[in-house]
């Protein structure tokens, strides 16, 4: 039986037989995974100037990442780690798509084209710390933040960028 289920956190929807341990497209784990029929819309109230700011600031990180890993998935010596950093290319840039609904700005223009990366153990090395730099200023956020929207997706953000620390844990 095939069954849709809808991302909280993304909004994305999925269509499958089993509900998928994280969102496909935003990497959310399974619990912000609900049937699509049952999904309601957390909605996005007047955010105090504070939010406003962190969010900002999050999407340009989350463009920065996904600009970062395009270049990294064209420069990779090999298939396994072009795949994993174009998928993480295009999670972080659902990321900063579903920061850019919070305050309800147009969806933010991601470049394929910046050659901002290096060779590929400079990349793993480098992911590594845009990962980790990226849950500290989230953690920072969630804490200025008070607006139930904003709360749910750096809470989201959070964990999913402690899976991508792990992809590279050891690797460079």
């Amino acid at each position: 039986m095939v069954i849709v289920y809808k991302c909280r956190i993304c909004e994305e929807g999925f269509i499958g037989g089993e509900k998928p341990t994280h969102c496909p497209f935003c990497g959310a784990h399974i619990e912000n995974m609900v049937l699509a029929k049952d999904y309601v819309k957390t909605e996005v109230i007047e955010l105090t100037k504070q939010t406003g700011k962190n969010v900002e600031a999050a999407i340009g990180i989350e463009l920065s990442n996904a600009e970062f890993y395009f270049c990294a998935a064209a420069k990779s010596d090999n298939i396994a780690d072009a795949t994993m950093f174009k998928r993480l290319a295009k999670i972080e840039a659902e990321h900063a798509s579903t920061l850019a609904k919070i305050i309800e700005a147009k969806n933010p223009k991601i470049s394929r084209k910046k050659d901002i990366c290096g060779n590929n153990k400079h990349n793993l090395k480098e992911s590594h710390e845009r990962e980790e730099k990226a849950t500290a200023r989230y953690a920072q956020f969630l804490e200025e933040t008070c607006e139930p929207r904003a709360i749910e997706v750096f809470k989201a953000l959070i964990e999913i960028e402690k899976d991508h620390i792990s992809l590279t844990e050891g690797r460079f």
